[in-house]
């Protein structure tokens, strides 16, 4: 019989430490400042996104993988008006901070909450995504799909290289950020 693993685990063992900046410690927990639900993770638990999580004492977040990559319109963006008439590569991950039943992108956004919402995700590394976008001559890249907010580290490494290509890039978040606390 053949082994299984969840998308849980899947996505666990692909993760990186969160960024200093968004985290603070408390007694027994990590405070997540990534979006605005500002989650206290105790050890062994998620925080409401399901993809930021404690393992002994250490914010681990979403890394090394996309769940959806496409080459859109710049007018599909909240900021359509700063490259008019270009093209955007978007790239989103899995999980949301959200459980909105009418997401567009409930199937990638709903992974973690939701069985019926099944999506895989592809697993690479951020040279990937940046020759996914040079292979198809964009030069925006733009976080979007799920709330990018709750994976803005993978983010940060895949706009590191795009502005070596002198791409500018993005995030589409929906609108949950709060000022640093």
């Amino acid at each position: 019989m053949a082994a299984t693993t969840s998308l849980r685990t899947l996505l666990e063992d692909n993760t990186i430490p969160a960024d200093p900046a968004l985290i603070r410690s408390e007694a027994g927990a990590i405070r997540c400042l990534a979006c605005g639900h500002r989650c206290s993770v105790k050890p062994g638990r998620a925080g409401v996104c399901r993809v930021r999580f404690n393992r002994d004492g250490e914010l681990r977040v979403p890394a090394g993988y996309v769940a959806g990559v496409q080459v859109d319109p710049i007018e599909k963006k909240p900021f359509y008006h700063a490259f008019p008439g270009r093209n955007a590569l978007s790239f989103g991950m899995l999980g949301c901070d959200f459980h909105r039943g009418y997401c567009q992108n409930w199937v990638t956004s709903q992974a973690l909450r939701d069985d019926k919402a099944a999506s895989l995700p592809r697993f690479g590394n951020a040279e990937d995504v940046i020759n996914t976008a040079l292979e198809n001559d964009v030069r925006v890249m733009v976080s979007t799909y799920n709330e990018p907010l709750i994976t803005s580290e993978w983010a940060v490494e895949i706009f590191k290289l795009a502005r070596t290509t002198a791409s500018p890039a993005a995030l589409s978040p929906t609108a949950t950020a709060r000022p640093k606390c």
